[in-house]
């Protein structure tokens, strides 16, 4: 485990001495030892070239230490000031092999801002983001190797994004679609990565889509936020949700949020709900 800290904290903090940027953590904590965390640090080069490096974990386990429950993922955005209103942008994701998964995912796109301000909306951002997703599993749902080797899988995706200001509202909003797997996923096999859109917490499968809102107040000191996603897997139709609430804080140079958030509200039996905290700080 020391080895991914001491790599994590090169490739965090390395780009400290050369520009300033905003580092930020973010972690959950849920039932029976579940825990998540995501560290990024925006580094803007001041050359027109924004990077950010990324790390996430996560732990599905109830157990103290155990490196064969454990996932990472690593990943680095490059963003870059092509026109003043027009960014392009790329990002990859290594997800080394761990728990019988693995997988890399590329992406590639643009992000506009159409205009300042226009009967009433202010800053208005649109992004779109087109990629592959590489995905192996090795093993079935219960952790058993698959007998015949592992499956893998492409997915052709696309992302898109907006946010505006309205008033004294921020919105976001953001669509994941998956085009394309090229192959069925069997009925006994997942995926260990799943993520939601405003979520810090992992889920497990192949998610098909997505789509999810976030809506938050912004004052001075203290920003409350709720968001709201609905998502299914493929071979699935059944739609599933997660909710999460929270309150944004300002304190000195320094930036906290804690919230809550639940997934399957509506449905008792498979209702998870789980803790978040996150920190921004300048450098």
């Amino acid at each position: 485990m020391r080895w991914k800290v001491a790599l994590v904290s090169f490739i965090l903090f390395c780009p400290c001495a050369l520009c300033y940027g905003q580092l930020r953590f973010a972690s959950v904590g849920g039932e029976k030892g579940y825990s998540a965390m995501r560290a990024s640090y925006v580094a803007d080069l001041d050359n027109g070239f924004i990077l950010t490096p990324q790390y996430g974990y996560y732990r599905m386990s109830d157990k103290e230490i155990d490196e064969a429950g454990s996932t990472s993922r690593y990943g680095l955005e490059v963003r870059y000031e092509l026109f003043d209103l027009v960014d392009v942008l790329t990002d990859l994701i290594w997800q080394p092999q761990a728990v019988g998964y693995e997988g890399v995912i590329y992406r590639a796109g643009l992000s506009w801002e159409p205009f300042y301000y226009f009967y009433g909306i202010k800053n208005p951002v649109l992004t779109m983001r087109v990629g592959q997703e590489r995905l192996r599993s090795y093993v079935d749902h219960t952790g058993k190797d698959l007998p015949n080797g592992a499956f893998r899988q492409v997915g052709t995706t696309i992302i898109t994004d907006a946010s505006f200001d309205i008033k004294r509202l921020h919105l976001q909003g953001t669509w994941h679609k998956v085009i394309k797997y090229s192959s069925r996923v069997p009925q006994d096999v997942t995926f260990s990565w799943a993520e939601v859109p405003y979520m810090t917490a992992v889920l497990q499968g192949y998610m098909k889509d997505c789509y999810a809102i976030r809506l938050s107040y912004p004052t001075d000191f203290v920003t409350p936020y709720v968001s709201l996603a609905r998502y299914h897997y493929d071979q699935r139709r059944q739609v599933a949700s997660a909710v999460s609430a929270g309150l944004h804080m300002k304190l000195w140079d320094m930036e906290l949020t804690g919230g809550i958030e639940v997934f399957e509200p509506r449905r008792e039996d498979n209702r998870k709900t789980y803790f978040s905290l996150s920190m921004d700080v300048p450098m």
